[in-house]
């Protein structure tokens, strides 16, 4: 007995220790687990698609259904949208109204559904008028050509009614809503150096002219106990001007913020009226529709607009993990084109890489890619992608330090 005593108290001792050592083991492992970001441009993602439901309050839109359908394979934690319509008709209900339409109707349906706990987004300045004639055409838009391309062209943003082509985030982790900070009203002519055309807006515009075409967002998100910052922006086309290149120059500066946010610059304010950029040592990733390639026209200082990005000291480019066969199917990989890396197609085969996630060089890349299978390896799943979005969706697996 003494020794059956003896040795049960030894393995019951040997049991403790290993059971200690698992428990640091996954304790110290649960803060290092594995993110999978995505961000998504859901072409004209409007409240009118989103009203489309049948009784049961499922989506009856096809191109939405495809879009929800790759997001529910993809599977994001945490979800970047492009072109989302900020309801403006019904305000209060809040903006984030559209946001949980698409969740409810078409995210959270079939066996695959998808539920996000935290949402989130803030005012943008796509359709919001400015009572100026800024494209010159003589005639001030306002509530009388509502919903055409001129209305657009004279608001802060480009947009044929409030509310279009906006933004929106979903999250698996907890939004630290105190510490967003929002720059919808900062001043293009407030950005250091920037690149506003010569003598084309007058002295009034250009006193209420806003950087940017939507808005710049500093969301931080809490993950597992580590806050990462969701640097989130949707700059202008480079294109729909004139021999001013005022949007050439406007998606330039419109990057270029992100620089002088990482410098901390004290010209830089907020909605909230606080001065300065980023401060901290915490990780940051920039996603969203940049609009801008490599291959763009628009070179300023010497460069396109997207190398401020990827030539960055802070930042990593993640060219080589976000590829998909469907992007070069067709062309040839590899250098100097990575047809591989393209994220969106125009037409009927223009294709261009302008979607992008850029974290901090502190995060770890576990892997990444875009859905875009090539037509012949998977005629569904390209059937699928064309369907959604003239833009593809582009995913990242991240550790934080």
């Amino acid at each position: 007995m003494d020794l059956f005593s003896a040795g049960f108290r030894h393995f019951r001792k040997l049991f403790v220790i290993v059971f200690l050592v698992l428990a640091g083991t996954l304790q110290a492992q649960g803060p290092n687990k594995e993110v999978r970001i995505a961000t998504f441009n859901i072409r004209e993602l409007s409240t009118e698609k989103l009203l489309q439901v049948d009784g049961k309050g499922t989506g009856q839109d096809k191109q939405l259904q495809a879009a929800a359908r790759i997001i529910q394979i993809i599977r994001p934690d945490i979800l970047i949208i492009n072109e989302i319509d900020q309801d403006y008709n019904s305000l209060s209900e809040g903006l984030t109204l559209n946001l949980y339409r698409f969740m409810n109707a078409y995210l959270r349906q079939g066996n695959d559904g998808i539920t996000y706990p935290h949402v989130f987004t803030a005012p943008c300045n796509t359709g919001i008028p400015t009572g100026l004639d800024l494209n010159k055409d003589g005639v001030i838009s306002g509530q009388q050509n509502v919903g055409s391309r001129a209305y657009g062209s004279d608001c802060f943003g480009f947009g044929n009614y409030p509310g279009q082509y906006s933004m929106g985030l979903y999250s698996n982790y907890p939004i630290d809503e105190n510490q967003v900070r929002t720059f919808q009203k900062f001043l293009w002519k407030d950005l250091p150096g920037n690149h506003i055309p010569p003598d084309f807006y007058s002295d009034e515009a250009l006193n209420i002219f806003r950087l940017s075409s939507k808005s710049h967002w500093d969301v931080p998100v809490v993950v597992n106990g580590k806050k990462l910052h969701l640097f989130l922006s949707h700059p202008t086309p480079p294109s729909f001007d004139g021999d001013e290149d005022s949007n050439g120059r406007r998606n330039f500066d419109e990057i270029k913020f992100w620089v002088q946010y990482l410098a901390d610059d004290p010209h830089l304010y907020d909605d909230n009226h606080k001065s300065g950029g980023f401060k901290g040592n915490d990780s940051f990733l920039i996603g969203g529709d940049m609009n801008a390639s490599r291959e763009s026209d628009s070179r300023y200082d010497g460069m396109v607009a997207i190398d401020q990005l990827l030539n960055h000291p802070e930042i990593k480019d993640t060219g080589q993990w976000l590829v998909s066969n469907g992007g070069w199917e067709g062309r040839k990989k590899g250098p100097p084109d990575y047809w591989e890396r393209n994220t969106a197609k125009f037409g009927n085969d223009f294709r261009m890489r302008i979607d992008y996630l850029l974290p901090s060089k502190d995060i770890q890349i576990k892997d990444g890619g875009v859905f875009w299978p090539a037509s012949d390896e998977d005629p569904a799943g390209y059937q699928l992608a064309e369907t959604a979005s003239d833009h593809r969706l582009v995913w990242l697996d991240i550790v934080l330090r």
